[in-house]
């Protein structure tokens, strides 16, 4: 790497970690204190846990792994480690002035790290900066798990932020089209040209069958459908582990709604109570991978594969994509820009003919996380090793939570079959 380059590296690290930082900031301003340090609910730490836990991780990766120093404060990297505290031991935190001023101390030294790094060494954590992407990645991430918890919190107790862009959408309704993909080898996972997860890589050739899918997200008014149908009450929709759990749960709507008539609803967003009909249009989300499947098979259909998604969102016949779309403000929904779900019909769709396929909210799929051939767990198996355990499935695309980075077509979040809490939805995919 030359002069210029890793001066141009030094710089791109150096504000990327500002504005993610300034993010972080915002969104622990959405409450009071108080509420910060209690927990959201389903058995979640406080949120007030997450703020040093950014700090902690990111001094024990750059500052005591890369550099080598001292933990500047032993106790936080304890507590504010997940493996090593509990979750029902993490309720007695520090003040957030407290945190803050951790967070500070940290990123000054990181700050100092990031003008002296020797990006081309043989240092395997420094070197391209990987561990400076690591970092700053995870914390992106735990920015949309911050939004989870807050819009587990009462409505009344959040304070909206200012917003320039607003959800509505003047576009015809969407339709039922659906775009059909050829059987072709196509390379799955991602490359060694950019940052990308252990679990992501290696790239590989992977054969895909023809097959259809959505060209729309699952909306609201779409799975009131399978609500009014007595979707959650016929067992032929249903797995018999989906049904067992749905059973035990007693599921009966989305997480995010509330009933108010025989067949009418409220519907949960993250800042507002809206009725169905207001938002008949927008992606469902707060729904299980079996509930995601049931839905599927009431509809006639199925949930992709995350390699047919991804044979989907990167391949046009001969090039291979980083993006389904080139994500900004005006092709997608993602990065807190409308800090909620909008339309599935307000975007262009991109060059596979799908809408959303980058941003707006998660897609379930029927792949288990598992290891690609010949995977290497690096840095560290918690990241992603220790859960290929058949419990977790994959899901691809991106929410409005989530950052361009990680709308890459090769990255894998991957939850537990039942989890709702994501703002996760549905796209029906069908064999030809």
């Amino acid at each position: 790497m030359s002069v210029i380059m890793t001066d141009v590296l030094r710089q791109s690290f150096t504000e990327r970690f500002s504005a993610t930082r300034n993010l972080t900031t915002q969104i622990f301003d959405l409450t009071e204190e108080s509420t910060l340090h209690k927990s959201p609910g389903f058995g979640f730490r406080p949120i007030m846990w997450h703020l040093a836990h950014l700090g902690a991780y990111e001094e024990f990766w750059l500052l005591m792994q890369a550099k080598g120093d001292a933990p500047i404060n032993e106790r936080f990297q304890i507590i504010f480690d997940p493996i090593k505290t509990p979750r029902e031991n993490s309720k007695d935190l520090p003040s957030k002035l407290e945190m803050r001023d951790y967070l500070k101390n940290v990123r000054d030294g990181v700050q100092n790290l990031i003008e002296k790094a020797d990006f081309n060494g043989d240092n395997e954590f420094l070197r391209d900066g990987y561990i400076f992407d690591l970092v700053h990645q995870h914390e992106l991430q735990h920015q949309e798990t911050l939004a989870y918890l807050f819009h587990l919190l009462p409505i009344e107790k959040l304070q909206a932020p200012k917003l320039e862009s607003k959800a509505e959408n003047q576009n015809a309704k969407p339709d039922s089209t659906q775009i059909e993909f050829a059987s072709t080898f196509c390379e799955i996972g991602a490359d060694t040209k950019s940052f990308a997860y252990d679990n992501e890589k290696p790239a590989h050739a992977k054969f895909v069958q023809c097959f259809k899918l959505d060209k729309f997200l699952t909306t609201n008014a779409q799975f009131a459908d399978f609500i009014n149908e007595k979707g959650y009450e016929r067992r032929e929709f249903w797995s018999e582990k989906g049904w067992n759990f749905k059973q035990k749960e007693e599921w009966n709507a989305p997480l995010y709604w509330s009933k108010t008539g025989e067949k009418d609803w409220k519907i949960r967003t993250m800042f507002a109570e809206n009725e169905l009909q207001s938002v008949a249009d927008f992606p469902v989300y707060g729904v299980s991978f079996y509930e995601a499947e049931a839905f599927a098979k009431f509809r006639g259909k199925r949930l992709p594969t995350e390699f047919e998604w991804e044979r989907a969102a990167s391949f046009d016949g001969e090039n291979k994509r980083e993006f389904a779309i080139e994500p900004t403000p005006e092709t997608s929904n993602f990065g807190f820009n409308f800090w909620n779900t909008t339309p599935v019909n307000r975007f262009v769709s991109d060059v596979s003919g799908c809408a959303d396929l980058a941003g707006n909210v998660w897609e379930w799929t029927t792949s288990d996380f598992a290891a690609y051939p010949d995977f290497t767990a690096f840095p560290y198996p918690e990241y992603s090793q220790e859960w290929f355990d058949g419990d977790h499935k994959v899901l691809k695309g991106g929410s409005w939570a989530t950052h361009k980075p990680i709308l890459r077509n090769s990255f894998r979040n991957f939850f537990r079959r039942h989890f709702r809490i994501a703002f996760a939805g549905i796209r029906c995919a069908e064999n030809i």
